[in-house]
């Protein structure tokens, strides 16, 4: 109760002083001020931030999509009214990149986050796979969940592929911090594509 207090205070800030504020806060309305940053893709990063107040599990792709989009995409619209850009097609670059990014995020930390009571892997993709949340909690992966099998490493591969194809050929300086990011990012899912995905008791089929 307490966070979900905290971050409707957040939003308060967002738009006007509230009594007792951080200096965050009015650090963060003077840049919403100066770049004119979209003060609902910032909401939409509280949206994302309360999903992992209450929700453990999620039964679709679709669902964890809008996860993705609000805790990663969002961020990078965002980012780019910061870094600057010229083409409109920039804003689906950093929407690709950011899903790209959360779902590498996701594969990385998958022991993590059991050990935490929450899985992030959709339960129809493990249905598919007939795998088991016991299988995953005790650390039983199959090779289905390897990045190279796809899930959702498959996803973070095309997201990624989609980012590259909408960066616009003008606004790559720009987006050299997003690139970069992009670049460990990318680096970090081949790892893992060569590994088990994470570090496992028992590797199955």
């Amino acid at each position: 109760m307490e966070k979900r207090v905290r971050l409707a205070k957040w939003r308060q800030m967002l738009h006007a002083p509230t009594r007792d504020e951080p200096l965050l806060a009015r650090d963060v309305r003077q840049l919403i001020a100066k770049y004119s940053l979209p003060t609902g893709m910032l909401e939409e990063i509280i949206a994302g931030v309360e999903m992992d107040l209450s929700t453990l599990r999620y039964p679709s792709f679709e669902e964890l999509r809008i996860y993705c989009y609000r805790v990663a995409s969002a961020v990078g619209l965002v980012s780019i009214e910061i870094f600057g850009y010229r083409n409109l097609r920039c804003k689906q670059y950093a929407i690709e990149l950011g899903l790209a990014l959360q779902m590498t995020n996701i594969i990385r930390d998958v022991a993590k986050d059991v050990q935490n009571g929450r899985i992030y892997l959709p339960q129809e993709d493990l249905a598919r796979f007939h795998y088991s949340e016991t299988e995953l909690i005790q650390r039983h992966y199959k090779r289905a969940l390897r990045s190279t099998d796809g899930i959702p490493g498959a996803a973070a591969r095309q997201f990624f592929a989609n980012a590259a194809a909408a960066l616009p050929a003008e606004d790559r300086r720009a987006m050299t911090p997003a690139e970069i990011m992009g670049s460990v990012y990318r680096g970090l899912l081949r790892r893992i594509e060569l590994t088990s995905f994470v570090s496992s008791k028992k590797i199955t089929t």
